[in-house]
């Protein structure tokens, strides 16, 4: 699947969480909110680990990243993320450091289109 045609960020996941979380607004605020503070330090890990070469730290980190992001709805850094661990699992690490710039671009967006699309929008309905 090509990410570029997958959505940024699909709000219905959020909607979910949020109900799965008793429709705690706060609850899930405060989920999206940790996701969006530990995006540096995951996209790092991830650079870091697929850079040196390191392939179980990179799927490790990779792993991580491809989940909570798919609890989020950010369903576009969830695919590049599946193609980076795709990528690794075909013994392509180049290619896979390739995907790195995209994989940051896409994760810049996505935690603005979070901050904007649900942190700041009303969600008490």
């Amino acid at each position: 699947m090509d990410p570029e045609r997958v959505s940024l960020f699909c709000p219905e996941v959020l909607q979910s969480l949020q109900e799965f979380l008793g429709g705690e607004k706060s609850l899930c605020s405060h989920f999206v909110l940790l996701y969006i503070d530990m995006w540096p330090g995951r996209f790092k890990r991830i650079y870091d680990a697929v850079k040196a070469g390191h392939r179980e730290d990179a799927m490790d980190a990779a792993l991580s990243l491809r989940t909570a992001s798919a609890m989020v709805g950010a369903q576009r850094l969830s695919e590049l993320t599946t193609e980076i661990i795709h990528l690794l699992d075909s013994g392509k690490p180049t290619a896979a450091i390739k995907t790195l710039e995209t994989l940051q671009l896409c994760g810049t967006q996505t935690m603005t289109k979070l901050k904007i699309a649900y942190l700041t929008l009303d969600h008490s309905k």
